[in-house]
């Protein structure tokens, strides 16, 4: 990861501190609804907030794609650099 990713994957990983219940280090491989026990609703806020602090919007084909911290930091950065 470089430093704009480590820089999005801290922001990302703050959000989620508040789903945190079970202490888990959050890394870029933590399973947002595995690991962290969220239900599809709150995940769907998480999206929106992070759509709206960035500037982005999410395709719905993009959204099934989105386990892990990692994988919801490499989709910032996808719909970043294609707006």
């Amino acid at each position: 990861m470089d430093v704009a990713d480590d820089l999005v994957l801290r922001k990302v990983c703050r959000k989620l501190q508040q789903f945190n219940v079970r202490n888990l280090d959050l890394t870029a491989e933590t399973d947002i609804t595995g690991d962290l026990e969220i239900d599809s609703v709150a995940v769907l806020d998480l999206i929106m907030e992070v759509e709206d602090e960035y500037g982005i919007s999410f395709p719905m084909n993009l959204l099934s794609e989105i386990r892990t911290v990692g994988d919801l930091v490499r989709a910032i950065h996808k719909q970043a650099g294609a707006q």
